[in-house]
């Protein structure tokens, strides 16, 4: 159990790593991200269907300047993680382990947005060493800041694995039949409500560009 929790604390601190902090090679994706820590979890349908899910969803949660979106990364792979460990293969505990990962990402967000508060210290240091040609200040800087990232993300990966997944396996035994029915049927309807969303941003873009035209 603690070993499985490290490594997969491991796979999902370098996916979310590469929305903002390092890379950008797109695996952070959920669509990505997501059938990877399934298939190493034996059950690649349930991380693709949770990676198409949050993709649809979320589809306008793009890093742009200051804006900080929900980390779709944490949703897909708390998700994956949770319902492969717990009850591998069930559907309706696919939809609940989607639901309740999302607080957990929300809370992750105002934690990312006070760790990059505290970045300003370091965007100091380092414009204080460039004044006084401390050029190495530089390098320490990017290393320092790329460290303490990767580090909040691992040690919050490890606490949501671990106690989220206990919150959720013990809440999911607790459910009534008429909410696991729900959940049945949210395993259906959800892509579509996604693809509706993804209709409604395209057609939102697409009078955005025709008017400028």
């Amino acid at each position: 159990m603690t070993e499985s929790i490290f490594f997969y604390a491991l796979i999902g601190s370098f996916c979310s790593m590469d929305i903002t902090a390092f890379g950008q090679f797109m695996i952070c994706r959920p669509i990505f991200c997501a059938p990877i820590v399934g298939y190493f979890m034996g059950d690649v349908n349930s991380g693709l269907w949770i990676g198409m899910i949050v993709e649809l969803l979320w589809v306008n949660a793009i890093p742009m300047g200051v804006i900080v979106p929900v980390d779709v990364s944490l949703i897909s792979i708390l998700s994956t993680f949770w319902v492969c460990k717990y009850f591998l293969g069930v559907q309706e505990a696919a939809v609940f382990s989607l639901v309740l990962a999302i607080p957990f990402a929300y809370f992750y967000r105002d934690m990312d947005i006070s760790g990059r508060n505290f970045n300003t210290k370091i965007m100091h240091f380092v414009e204080d060493g460039i004044k006084n040609q401390k050029y190495w200040r530089m390098y320490a800087g990017i290393y320092v800041g790329l460290f303490l990232f990767a580090l909040r993300l691992f040690l919050f990966y490890l606490f949501a694995m671990y106690v989220g997944g206990l919150i959720y396996s013990g809440l999911y035994l607790q459910l009534s039949q008429f909410i696991i029915l729900g959940l049945r049927n949210a395993w259906y309807l959800l892509p579509i409500i996604g693809f509706a969303l993804v209709i409604k941003e395209f057609n939102i873009f697409r009078r955005l560009f025709l008017k400028e035209r």
